[in-house]
């Protein structure tokens, strides 16, 4: 594969995450046209015996195994993908979010003109406003390989929207975020979203109670601004000692990688605490610095936390027919909620079922997605979870609430 990576259309650093492991699930879900696929792997070398080196054979449920998910993917491929091919939309799903990506570094840039200029609680908390929209609408579907149709381009914006904007380790997002999270979403053993919450959020009915977690729907929004603060630490402890994350190994990890990683990491304090200081005075920004961090993870937090955690996502509740079943398991573990101009402002971090089957394409196609994906789920009897309009943010966070209410009382169920 080496020689493939240098030319593989979504760029080598998505095709690093497949090294050393099943790598099934990430290629048949990060491709809408798996013919395509299938035509550049005939082409590239087998090595007898080589099975040995990658451990056991994925045992999760997998992507084109679902008729349900091939059925969907036929049908955005024929009714959306393709007639967007007069406008120029190449047909893989990638790229055409220009407009999109404009706004968020336009807003992005004079947040952090104004922080400059002005440094202070309300010029820190809109340059927060302006990392959590870079954090969504442009490093995830950049880091995904759907921002543009070039692998180069993807990593540059994934970088510039990622480590150089919010601080936040490209790298070490895409192995815990797509090998992890999108592989197993919800999978109280394999998803490090729900794992690593503990021991301070108990997040599945099949984990530990403490007696604190009695209280964690009042505690978890507490936590929810320190996000930037622990990834400054989980990132240089991941990437540069562990070279892993928890229960991922970066057996891909490029050179280049932690190259990006430490010059992205030198950019972001530098312009967000250094220039500002330097006209400033130090003691003038640290408040500001420091209400930037703590509002936008805030806000970052809030609207990716209420996608997965409701009663009814929870894999226990689940049915054995879904259980065995990759895209109906991303349905029954997502929930989707607002509308195309949530969408908008949060890069179809809104719309999870969608993103879910479809990470590695663009997010403004998420919004038409939504009618055929309903529609295929009521012929197979699959729950859709959906709260929307302008207001789905509301009844979910509610809904949200209440199940990490339970989630503190209830004992150990598996």
């Amino acid at each position: 594969m080496t020689e493939f990576a240098k030319r593989h259309p979504g760029g080598a650093q998505l095709l690093s995450l497949c090294v050393g492991r099943d790598a099934t699930i990430l290629i048949e879900s990060h491709h809408l046209r798996p013919e395509i696929v299938q035509k550049y792997l005939k082409s590239l070398p087998t090595v007898p015996g080589a099975e040995a080196a990658f451990g056991p054979e994925e045992s999760f449920p997998k992507p084109l195994d679902s008729v349900l998910y091939q059925k969907i993917q036929r049908r955005v491929r024929d009714e959306i993908v393709e007639p967007l091919k007069a406008r120029g939309r190449a047909p893989h799903g990638r790229g055409g979010c220009a407009l999109d990506a404009g706004a968020v570094v336009a807003f992005f840039v004079f947040a952090l003109w104004t922080y400059w200029r002005t440094p202070s609680i309300a010029t820190g908390c809109l340059l927060g406003l302006a990392g959590y929209w870079s954090g969504t609408g442009l490093q995830h579907t950049a880091n995904h390989g759907g921002l543009a149709k070039s692998g180069f381009w993807n990593q540059f914006w994934g970088w510039l929207g990622n480590d150089v904007a919010i601080g936040k380790s490209s790298v070490e997002w895409r192995y815990h975020h797509m090998v992890s999270h999108h592989s197993y979403c919800n999978d109280a053993d394999l998803d490090q979203d729900v794992y690593t919450a503990l021991p301070l959020l108990r997040l599945d009915p099949s984990q530990e109670l403490k007696w604190f977690h009695r209280y964690q729907a009042f505690y978890a929004p507490l936590m929810w601004p320190f996000l930037w603060l622990a990834a400054q630490f989980g990132d240089a402890q991941n990437i540069l000692v562990d070279k892993a994350s928890p229960g991922v190994e970066y057996k891909g990890l490029m050179k280049n990688e932690v190259a990006l990683y430490v010059l992205g990491k030198v950019l972001h304090f530098g312009l967000l605490l250094g220039v500002p200081a330097y006209m400033h005075g130090l003691s003038n920004v640290i408040v500001p610095f420091l209400s930037y961090g703590f509002f936008g993870s805030f806000v970052l937090c809030w609207f990716f936390i209420v996608s997965h955690n409701l009663e009814a996502l929870t894999p226990m509740n689940l049915s054995k027919a879904t259980k065995n079943d990759w895209g109906a398991w991303q349905i029954e573990t997502s929930a989707s909620w607002g509308n195309g101009f949530w969408s908008f402002l949060s890069g179809g971090l809104n719309l999870q079922i969608e993103h879910h089957l479809f990470p590695g394409c663009a997010h403004n196609l998420y919004p038409k997605m939504v009618p055929i994906i309903k529609d295929e789920c009521e012929k197979a009897g699959v729950a859709y979870t959906g709260y929307g309009g302008y207001t789905g943010l509301l009844p979910i966070t509610r809904d949200m609430f209440s199940y990490l209410q339970k989630m503190g009382r209830h004992p150990i169920k598996r």
